[in-house]
C-alpha cells in the first residue's frame, strides 16, 4: 500500500464555498433574530463499516457508480414536520435541521417538489459556511421529483420561503437523507483507506499537457460531475448538435443510469492551485462559486455500447462560460486520444494516450480500447467521461477498465470507452440512438466542433507554479515557475515578478520561443522563507514587451508552511478512536533511527508523551493504523497533537493506513522569532472575520497579506491583547505577519475567514 507523508511544509489552498444553481443571495432567516428554535431530526446509526467492506470489494470496478453516502428514508414535509415562521408582510418561512452523526457531506431528495413564483429553497450547514440555492420555480418539471447537491458537514438546514400571495401553493417533500461519509478530500488523505479513490498518478486537469493544451483548455468545460441514484459518483459532458443552438445535452454512460429527475450536476470544478509537481495530488478545496444545477429528462440510451443522452431540465447560465463538446462519428480510430473525468468524485482530471486506440468487446459493451495511459489513469467515478480525439471531439464515454494508480506512476492497464459511432446508429428507435437528437436536421455530419467557438486572443501568458522544490525540514527554496503561451501568437520574451510573503518583488526576465500551446519551466533564484505560514506570489507580465490581453491568468499563489523549530522537547497528545489496538507510532530521527515508539492502547485512551530532543536536526513522527481508517472520525473522534512549548507543530486523525510528520530543530533559529511565536496566540481561526490576538509582551507591527500576496491591512497591536476585523474582506486565506518592534522578533500566522 502506498504510504502517504505529510511534511510540514505544506500548500493550503483554501476557500469556504457558496454552492449556488443561481445567485441570488442568502436565506431570509439569516437576517432574522430571535426565530423559534429548531430541533434537528437526528439520523439513526448504519454499518458503516460493512459499507467500507463493499466499497474495497468494489476497488476496480468503473462499471457502477462510485458510492459516496448512504440512504436513510424519511417522510418530512410542509405539513408534517418543521417550523413555520410568519413576516409582518404576510411572507411565510419554514425551516427543517437534520443531523447526520459524522457526516462529511449530507444531500436530499425530494420526491414531490414544487415552487410557485417567488417561492424559494435553500440548502446550508448549521455553522453557515455552505449554502445551495436558491432553488425556484425553474427546477419544477413534470415528475415533481429534485435530487440537490451536497452540503458540507453533518448538520444541515433546510429552508423554505414562501410569499404571502402564493400561500400554501409550495411543495416540498422530503424522501431521501444522504450521508456522505467519504469525499475525495478523504481519499487524498488516505488512498489506501477507501478504496477508489483519487490517487496520486492522476493529473490536474489545468496543469501542463504538451500536444493537447488548447484542445484541453477549450473541452474541460463541457465535462461534469454528476451525482446519479442519489448517492454515487459519475462524469459525462456537454455534447452539441448540429443546430449549434446550446440545448443541454449530457452524455454519460449508461450504467449509470437511475432517474434523471434525480441527478445533480456540477461544472468546472477545478482546482484554483494545481499541483503539477511529478504527479502528486493537488488539495481539492472548492472554488468559492459552485456551478451546480438539478434535474434531467432521459433522451436515450444503450448498453450496447453504454451510452445514456439526457437533456438538462434547467437553462446553464452563460455565466458559467461553459462549452459544449464536439464529436466524431467516425469508425476510424483516432491518431491519439485524452479523457477529462473526476475520479472519486475528485476535482477535474486529465488522461492522454498517444497511440491510437483500438476496437475490443469489453464485457459485451463495443468499445474503444485505449491500452496505456501515457499521462494520467481512470478511476471510479470517471465513469460515462468523455474520450476525445487528436482533434478535441468526443468518440466514446468511459464503461470500464484496470487501469489505477500505483504509487504515482500508473499500473499500465488498459480502459474501454463505449464507442460513438455505435452509439450513433446501431439502435432502432429515437430512443435508442444519439442521431436523432445531435443530427436533428439530418445533416448527416461526421463530425461537428464545440459550441461555441472559443477563440485564442493574440497575447496571452499564463503562469502556473509548478514545485516549490521544498526539500523536508527545508525553508529555502528554488521554485519551478510554468509560462504557458496560450495565445496566437509565438511568445518570445516576458518579465516575472515575484515576491514571498508580501515583500519587494524581484524581477525575472525571460526569453524564448513558445508557440501556441507550448510551455517552459524557468527555476527563480534561491528564496529563504519564514517559519510559519508563507505566500508566493508571482506574476507574469509584458509578453512580447506588449499588453496580454488575458490577464485573468496572470498571477499565481500558493500559501505554504515552514515549521523550524529551537532545540527542545517535543510533545506527543495522542486520543485513540474505539480501535486503539489498532494504532501505533514511532518518532524516527534523520538517520532512520527509532528514538520513540508507542502502541497497543485501549479504546478513547488518552496518551501523553514527551519526546526529550537534544539535537539539532530533522525528525520524523509516523502514526500506523492497521485498519487502514486512521483514528478519527468514522469510529470515534480520535486525534494527535505534536507540539514544542506553546507552538503546535501538526494536528491530525483523519489519515488512512498511515501518516508521517517531519519537522526541523535548529540551534540557530532567532531566539527573538521563537519567544513572538511562543507568545501569541490568534483566536478563533477560523473565523467570521474578527481575530483576537494575544500574548504580545511589547507593541507589534503587524501587515495582513491575501492570498495573491497584496497587503490589506497594517497597523499595530498594543501590548497584551488586541483584535483585528477583517469581516468586510473577502473569504479565505490571509497571512498575519508580525513584528516585534522591541526585539525585531518575527512570526506569521495562516489565518482563516469564513
Amino acid at each position: 500500500m502506498m504510504k502517504k507523508i505529510t511534511l510540514l511544509i505544506l500548500i493550503f489552498l483554501f476557500s469556504i464555498g457558496y454552492s449556488q444553481v443561481t445567485n441570488q443571495g442568502k436565506p431570509y432567516s439569516w437576517k432574522l433574530n430571535n426565530l423559534e428554535q429548531v430541533m434537528p431530526v437526528k439520523m439513526p446509526s448504519f454499518d458503516l463499516k460493512a459499507l467500507k467492506d463493499e466499497d474495497k470489494a468494489n476497488e476496480h470496478r468503473k462499471d457502477i457508480p462510485w458510492r459516496f453516502g448512504y440512504e436513510f428514508i424519511v417522510d418530512h414535509n410542509l405539513a408534517n414536520s418543521g417550523k413555520w415562521h410568519t413576516l409582518p408582510n404576510g411572507d411565510r418561512i419554514w425551516r427543517i435541521r437534520f443531523k447526520s452523526r459524522g457526516a462529511k457531506t449530507l444531500n436530499f431528495l425530494f420526491s414531490d417538489y414544487y415552487m410557485p413564483e417567488g417561492g424559494k429553497v435553500y440548502l446550508y450547514n448549521n455553522s453557515r459556511t455552505d449554502l445551495l440555492g436558491a432553488y425556484d420555480a425553474r427546477q419544477n418539471n413534470e415528475t415533481r421529483v429534485l435530487g440537490t447537491w451536497l452540503v458540507q458537514g453533518d448538520d444541515v438546514w433546510i429552508e423554505y420561503f414562501e410569499p404571502a400571495a402564493k400561500a400554501g401553493q409550495g411543495k416540498l417533500e422530503i424522501f431521501k437523507v444522504i450521508h456522505g461519509y467519504r469525499t475525495a478530500e478523504d481519499m487524498q488523505k488516505s488512498p489506501d483507506d477507501d478504496l477508489n479513490a483519487s490517487g496520486n498518478c492522476n493529473y490536474d486537469v489545468d496543469c501542463f499537457v504538451s500536444g493537447i493544451e488548447n484542445l484541453k483548455e477549450i473541452n474541460k468545460k463541457a465535462v461534469g460531475l454528476m451525482i446519479t441514484d442519489n448517492s454515487g459518483f459519475c462524469t459525462g459532458a456537454l455534447i452539441n448538435n448540429t443546430g449549434n443552438n446550446g440545448t443541454p445535452y449530457f452524455l454519460t454512460a449508461d450504467h449509470c443510469y437511475s432517474n434523471p429527475a434525480e441527478w445533480a450536476f456540477r461544472f468546472n470544478w477545478i482546482s484554483p492551485n494545481p499541483v503539477c509537481a511529478g504527479n502528486a495530488n493537488s488539495i481539492t478545496n472548492a472554488p468559492n462559486f459552485y456551478q451546480t444545477v438539478s434535474g434531467a429528462q432521459l433522451r436515450a440510451r444503450r448498453a450496447q455500447s453504454d451510452f445514456c443522452l439526457v437533456q438538462i431540465t434547467a437553462n446553464l447560465p452563460s455565466s458559467w462560460n461553459l462549452v459544449w463538446a464536439g464529436w466524431n462519428r467516425s469508425t476510424t480510430a483516432a491518431t491519439s486520444t485524452f479523457g477529462i473525468h473526476h475520479p472519486a468524485g475528485d476535482i477535474m482530471k486529465v488522461s492522454r494516450d498517444l497511440n491510437p486506440p483500438t476496437t475490443a468487446t469489453f464485457d459485451g459493451v463495443l468499445s474503444w480500447r485505449v491500452a496505456d495511459w501515457d499521462l494520467g489513469v481512470t478511476e471510479g467515478g470517471s465513469s460515462g467521461s468523455p474520450l476525445f480525439d487528436q482533434n478535441g471531439r468526443i468518440v466514446g464515454q468511459l464503461y470500464g477498465g484496470l487501469s489505477a494508480c500505483n504509487g504515482l506512476n500508473d499500473n499500465n492497464s488498459p480502459d474501454y470507452y463505449g464507442r460513438f459511432d455505435v452509439s450513433w446508429n446501431a439502435g432502432t428507435t429515437a430512443a435508442s440512438r444519439l442521431r436523432d437528437w445531435l443530427d436533428p436536421t439530418n445533416t448527416n455530419a461526421i463530425t461537428v466542433d464545440h459550441y461555441p467557438t472559443q477563440q485564442l486572443l493574440a497575447l496571452d501568458a499564463k503562469a502556473q507554479i509548478v514545485n516549490l522544490n521544498l526539500a523536508a525540514c527545508a525553508n529555502t527554496f528554488s521554485p519551478v515557475l510554468k509560462i504557458i503561451n496560450r495565445g496566437v501568437q509565438p511568445l518570445t520574451s516576458a518579465q516575472i515578478s515575484y515576491s514571498l510573503n508580501g515583500g519587494t518583488p524581484a524581477i525575472f526576465n525571460w526569453s524564448g520561443n513558445l508557440t501556441s500551446g507550448n510551455a517552459a519551466d524557468i527555476t527563480l533564484p534561491s528564496l529563504t522563507g519564514a517559519s510559519g505560514a508563507n505566500i508566493l506570489n508571482a506574476t507574469i507580465a509584458s509578453p512580447n514587451g506588449a499588453t496580454d490581453l488575458n490577464p485573468a491568468d496572470n498571477t499565481v499563489s500558493t500559501t505554504f508552511n515552514i515549521n523550524v523549530y529551537p532545540v527542545a522537547n517535543v510533545t506527543l497528545n495522542l486520543v485513540t478512536d474505539s480501535f486503539g489496538n489498532e494504532t501505533s507510532w514511532t518518532l524516527k530521527n534523520e538517520s532512520g533511527t527509532t528514538l520513540y515508539s508507542g502502541g497497543n492502547y485501549g479504546n478513547f485512551q488518552t496518551i501523553n508523551q514527551t519526546f526529550v530532543l537534544n539535537t539539532a536536526g530533522c525528525y520524523t513522527f509516523t502514526i500506523n493504523d492497521s485498519e487502514s481508517d486512521g483514528i478519527c472520525c468514522d469510529f470515534g473522534d480520535g486525534s494527535y497533537t505534536l507540539s514544542t512549548g506553546s507552538n503546535i507543530i501538526y494536528q491530525g486523525g483523519a489519515f488512512g493506513s498511515t501518516e508521517s510528520v517531519a519537522f526541523r530543530l535548529d540551534n540557530a533559529m532567532s531566539v527573538d522569532d521563537n519567544m513572538l511565536k511562543a507568545s501569541v496566540k490568534v483566536y478563533p481561526n477560523p473565523s467570521s472575520g474578527v481575530f483576537s490576538i494575544t500574548g504580545m509582551q511589547s507593541s507589534v507591527s503587524y501587515s495582513l497579506y491575501n492570498v495573491l500576496g497584496q497587503q490589506v491591512q497594517s497597523g499595530k497591536l498594543e501590548t497584551g491583547s488586541s483584535t483585528i476585523n477583517i469581516s468586510q474582506s473577502a473569504n479565505g486565506v490571509y497571512i498575519l505577519k508580525l513584528t516585534d518592534s522591541a526585539t525585531g522578533g518575527q512570526a506569521s500566522f495562516k489565518l482563516v475567514k469564513e
